[in-house]
């Protein structure tokens, strides 16, 4: 696992946790019952698989940004 440090916050971004945030979304996508969320979930989930195969080559402050922008899109899903 790696942490990145970016503007003072801690980035974890080991391939297995980026993976384990895809899942997380599949769970959620399994339970949803509004089309619409189901379809932003699997987005999402594909963004984080993407991410997690890619991570082995992508420069650090790419990859601290890719997971920034990802976990503002899954906490907007919260809101």
């Amino acid at each position: 696992m790696f942490v990145i440090r970016r503007r003072g916050v801690n980035f974890m971004s080991g391939q297995g946790d980026l993976f384990e945030r895809a899942a997380e979304c599949q769970r959620l996508m399994d339970t949803a019952t509004d089309p619409d969320r189901k379809e932003t979930l699997k987005q999402l989930r594909d963004m984080w698989t993407a991410l997690a195969n890619e991570n082995a080559t992508m420069p650090s402050e790419l990859l601290a940004k890719q997971i920034a922008e990802l976990e503002k899109l899954q906490r907007g899903l919260s809101s």
